[in-house]
């Protein structure tokens, strides 16, 4: 357990099947941990994770960091993203791609995600039993995301492969075969990229890859690796959570019947329901940044260039914020979770994310109303994204 005599281990496999009890015990007896073996401070109430969020002392550059170890000869990057750069540069980059993901735009896919689920849905019925991930939770994401960017149908099998192994470069320490096949599967996605970005040059469509190559914000505009990292943070970020968030969601639904059968009372609870599956199973556990200023946090003292890891799924069971944290309740209202980020990065695909869960899920029960767990559920072999590799459900 963590005190302040003993390590927190996030990678402890007792910690892995159920962190929440050590989260609790963190925040009561060491909120503001550090392990020296890891080389990180861990952050577990709302108010510090709320802080190290939106405080621009702390940079999201982990160059900088005192863990930082750069890639192998030949693995470099073709292009930073804006998930870790800071201003300005973040600015600019996320300025030339926001515009595409405002609720308002995001709107406009409605339609189209509806159709999606319903034809996943129907494509569930007469089966005795299914993989709620491979069928439902995994295919409506990736369609929509292969469809905003461009990527033809035919290539979405390959892309969810090269994805499910790149996700693995989130996690904070990979053996050495792990970290090789998570660059091989990398280079190889960044190379796909370049080949539809080089397309679309020639061609110009109605799709973000096109919208992206030609967008300028106050004469500036993406660079040929800028874009390519763009893509590959859409394309994976853009839908990995929402697997996770529409797999995670029902898994906690069906474990509190309770709250399952609500929703399947009131579907128009479909907002707060989306909102609190977030806080109770957020898809992504902990974010880290980098001390640029010697400070202090909760009575610590923080040193320029150690790393500050934010336990996202920790602050949103608060007990300071939150009554009652550790009970799923789908009316829950207000819901100041933190599972998207907070400041300036949070999630710029939060608002697609929430759409298709708003959903997806009402729709699956509403065809389901007898849908429950057929087996045990399979976790993937992920640390920082929690989700689930299998769902075996009755239908």
């Amino acid at each position: 357990m963590a005190t302040a005599q003993t390590e927190f281990n996030p990678f402890d496999p007792a910690v892995v099947a159920d962190p929440y009890p050590y989260y609790r015990l963190m925040r009561e007896r060491d909120p503001v941990h550090r392990n020296n073996s890891i080389r990180a401070w861990f952050l577990t109430r709302h108010a510090d994770v709320d802080e190290l969020l939106r405080d621009d002392r702390f940079s999201s550059d982990g160059t900088q960091g005192e863990r930082y170890v750069p890639p192998p000869p030949g693995r470099g990057r073709p292009g930073r993203s804006m998930l870790v750069v800071d201003p300005p540069d973040h600015t600019r980059l996320r300025n030339l791609v926001s515009k595409a993901f405002t609720p308002r735009m995001v709107e406009r896919l409605r339609p189209r995600i509806e159709s999606i689920t319903a034809d996943l849905v129907e494509g569930l019925a007469g089966q005795p039993t299914a993989d709620l991930i491979s069928r439902f939770a995994y295919p409506l994401p990736v369609i929509v995301i292969a469809e905003m960017l461009g990527v033809p149908a035919r290539d979405r099998a390959q892309f969810q492969e090269w994805s499910a192994v790149v996700v693995r470069g989130l996690d904070p320490f990979l053996d050495r075969a792990t970290q090789d096949a998570v660059f091989d599967a990398r280079d190889a996605l960044i190379g796909y990229l370049r080949g539809i970005i080089d397309e679309r040059r020639r061609e110009p469509a109605d799709d973000l890859i096109t919208a992206m190559i030609a967008a300028r914000d106050k004469g500036d505009f993406l660079s040929e690796g800028e874009l390519v990292a763009m893509c590959n943070l859409l394309l994976v970020a853009g839908h990995e959570t929402t697997v996770n968030l529409i797999g995670g969601g029902t898994l906690a639904l069906l474990r509190n019947r309770d709250q399952l059968e609500r929703f399947r009372r009131e579907p128009a609870l479909a907002r707060t329901a989306v909102e609190e599956l977030l806080r109770y199973s957020p898809p992504v556990q902990w974010t880290g940044r980098v001390a640029t200023v010697e400070m202090e946090l909760g009575g610590r003292r923080i040193a320029p260039h150690q790393s500050v890891v934010g336990i996202l799924a920790a602050a949103n069971r608060d007990p300071e914020v939150f009554e009652e944290p550790d009970r799923l309740d789908i009316g829950r209202d207000p819901n100041p979770h933190v599972a998207f980020g907070r400041g300036i990065h949070f999630c710029l695909g939060a608002p697609l994310a929430k759409l298709e869960a708003r959903i997806a899920l009402p729709m699956l029960l509403e065809r389901f109303p007898d849908l429950r767990l057929a087996g045990e559920p399979e976790p993937r072999p992920t640390w920082n994204l929690r989700g689930l590799a299998r769902l075996p459900v009755a239908l």
